[in-house]
């Protein structure tokens, strides 16, 4: 990290985090409340990300950077314990599955973690120390089947030494800041310089006002994050440099680097001051473009907002996405999941089965005729009346794995149990997966 600029925003940006100079504000969409930060400092002080409890590690569910901070502290307590000192497979896929639904990131990443069982505890090691090494031309980090994206960044920043979360909320503040440093250094810089170039990501589509994540302006130009290899390299990247500022004279009394009782570090805290701010650029009021076709690995999604899923027994491919109406999947058929069919499956396995285990047992003529035992199937008949469309409910079962919502316990002959922790119960004691979905709409990026 030899060249001018980058020393000169380092130095720039370590001198500008407790002050003005990098303030900013915006409407949050699930509440509409309007959020503002007077400092960078001051975005961490008002740093709120609401997650859920994690009941066998004892976590309750919480928003703000304390609880967070125990939370992330267990979740890398449970990885450490999956990698050494024996690897474990399906240890490391059930801690890692947890980072995900503690960061919102479960789509694709959880049937992924769930399906590349096999081996994941050595790959997982073999990345750490590859990040750590801290050579960003490491075979392991070229290699085209390399998965890493806004899921696996979160899983990565537990167990390497020192790496932030590079998802598009930092990834877009980072391109802000360098923005302003372009614009205020003397002589202005009118080229965003190469080593500053921090890649972004869109927000995934919604509706209403688009959050705004691409930093651009004018000929300050960021080229679109793309997983895999370039998203892994900007990550340690992106460490190297926060690093770098809070070790520069600037910071030394900076908030960043005093001991706050959170139990936080000040990498950490310094991250989630730039995940505050890279919320929305734009304020509430402009409209987020998006980044060019990027390939992502080992996750093909060809329409924007689309994840690939997979039937649990038969294996079959299809597309799916959330919408605030419900499911949506594209195969060979196109099938509609409503909130309320949801909902209704959801709480018929509840009032069956309580916190135990069920089968998929979705006979096609089993389930009608009432000799298929009580399971997914039967709860999605019910649920629609009695259709004749009982064997939708592979996709629909594939799809609530995916998002955390069901959990797999036994891999022979399937079954799972319900995740209640992620599940809003109602005034007359139902479940509810509709505040989950819209959670997951509003966090979601395309990366």
């Amino acid at each position: 990290m030899a060249q001018p600029l980058l020393d000169a925003f380092i130095a720039w940006m370590s001198a500008n985090l407790d002050n003005a100079t990098l303030a900013h504000g915006y409407q949050n969409r699930m509440s509409g409340e309007p959020w503002h930060c007077s400092s960078l400092f001051n975005a961490y002080e008002t740093y709120d990300w609401p997650h859920p409890a994690i009941a066998h590690l004892d976590i309750d569910k919480g928003n703000d950077i304390t609880s967070n901070t125990r939370a992330l502290t267990a979740l890398e307590q449970q990885l450490q314990r999956a990698l050494a000192p024996a690897p474990e497979d399906l240890a490391a896929s059930r801690a890692a599955i947890d980072v995900m639904i503690w960061g919102g990131v479960q789509n694709g990443n959880v049937s992924w973690l769930t399906n590349n069982a096999d081996g994941l505890a050595n790959l997982l090691i073999d990345t750490r120390d590859a990040i750590d090494s801290g050579d960003l031309h490491h075979a392991l980090l070229l290699d085209p089947k390399l998965r890493f994206n806004a899921g696996m960044t979160k899983v990565y920043s537990l167990i390497c030494k020192q790496l932030v979360i590079y998802d598009s909320r930092v990834a877009a503040a980072l391109g802000w800041a360098v923005v302003k440093f372009c614009k205020q250094v003397e002589p202005e810089v009118t080229q965003v310089p190469p080593e500053l170039a921090f890649p972004w990501a869109s927000a995934r589509p919604n509706k209403g006002i688009s959050k705004q994540r691409d930093p651009s302006q004018g000929d300050l130009q960021f080229p679109p994050l793309q997983g895999g290899t370039l998203h892994a390299q900007w990550n340690i990247r992106a460490s190297q440099i926060l690093a770098a500022v809070l070790a520069h004279d600037h910071a030394k009394h900076s908030g960043f680097n005093q001991d706050d009782g959170t139990g936080s570090n000040p990498l950490r805290r310094l991250e989630a001051a730039l995940f505050m701010i890279g919320y929305d650029l734009g304020g509430g009021t402009a409209t987020n473009s998006l980044p060019k076709a990027a390939s992502q690995s080992a996750m093909i999604v060809p329409t924007v907002g689309w994840t690939e899923g997979w039937t649990p027994t038969q294996r079959k491919a299809f597309l799916y996405r959330l919408t605030d109406q419900g499911f949506e999947t594209q195969g060979k058929s196109i099938t509609r999941y409503p909130l309320h069919v949801v909902n209704d499956t959801l709480n018929y396995l509840w009032r069956q089965f309580g916190r135990g285990q069920f089968p998929l047992a979705n006979s096609a003529d089993g389930v009608p005729a009432g000799t298929s035992e009580e399971g997914i199937g039967t709860a999605y008949y019910q649920a629609i009346n009695r259709q004749q469309r009982v064997p939708e409910s592979s996709r629909l079962a594939a799809i609530l794995e995916d998002l955390g919502v069901i959990q797999l316990v036994s891999r022979g002959k399937k079954h799972w149990v319900l995740n209640l922790e992620l599940l809003d119960a109602t005034d007359k004691g139902t479940l509810d997966i509709e505040p989950l979905v819209l959670r997951l709409l509003e966090d979601a990026a395309q990366d």
